[in-house]
């Protein structure tokens, strides 16, 4: 037989063998499995430091990120204003503008207890004001009536002077002279002249006798009864 024949006849009897790509995917080869493997693991172990070098920085993160959220919000709390605004009108004060509120309304308070506090002084040092003015005019009511009784009473003085020595100089020039003897009185004199004791007060105020009785050797006037 021919060489060629030979082949022909092989190459009809060969049964081809195809293998489906889904049945390949489906039922891999035990190489391919391996290979598979070896992959996933090294994929695995290539994942771990990765793993765990991202769960150490959300550790590390955590913890500084939430200090700094709180240092903020108390930084907001303290030194700024928080202001909502809506249709409603809505409007939130910090701390320290309610602070800055408290402190203007104890000041407002302390400026008017002041105010009133100065309004009673001068009140009250307007009544001690009158009432030393009304003092002071009492007491110079009292200065100029006290002088008016002097004045008075020194004119009063005066005036009995004059009489008295009026008095005196009339019985003087009508030689009514006495001189008292011991044991007289004015009141015997009074009776011994004029007959009764009329007669004592012409003498006391030709005199100016207060009393009764008179030194022994004194000159006294006896003025005409009238």
């Amino acid at each position: 037989m021919p060489q060629d024949d030979y082949r022909g006849k092989i190459e009809e009897h060969r049964q081809a063998i195809y293998i489906e790509p889904e049945e390949e995917e489906k039922n891999p080869s035990r190489m391919k499995r391996r290979h598979q493997n070896d992959e996933g693991k090294q994929k695995k172990n290539q994942s771990k430091p990765k793993l765990l070098t991202a769960l150490a920085i959300v550790f590390i993160l955590i913890p500084i990120s939430t200090l700094i959220y709180f240092s903020t919000l108390s930084h907001e709390n303290s030194h700024e204003k928080a202001e909502i605004e809506s249709d409603s009108g809505v409007h939130i004060e910090t701390n320290s503008e309610k602070e800055k509120v408290t402190t203007q309304a104890s000041k407002k308070e302390e400026q008017e207890q002041l105010k009133k506090e100065q309004a009673a002084q001068k009140e009250a040092d307007r009544i001690n004001a009158e009432k030393v003015k009304k003092e002071q005019a009492e007491n110079a009511k009292l200065e100029a009536q006290k002088e008016k009784e002097e004045q008075a009473a020194n004119a009063e003085l005066e005036a009995q002077k004059v009489k008295q020595q009026q008095l005196y100089e009339e019985a003087k020039a009508a030689g009514r002279l006495y001189n008292v003897k011991e044991g007289e009185t004015i009141e015997s004199i009074a009776i011994n002249f004029y007959g009764s004791t009329a007669g004592i007060a012409i003498i006391q105020e030709a005199n100016g006798i207060t009393g009764n009785t008179v030194a022994p050797g004194t000159t006294i006037a006896i003025p005409a009864q009238k």
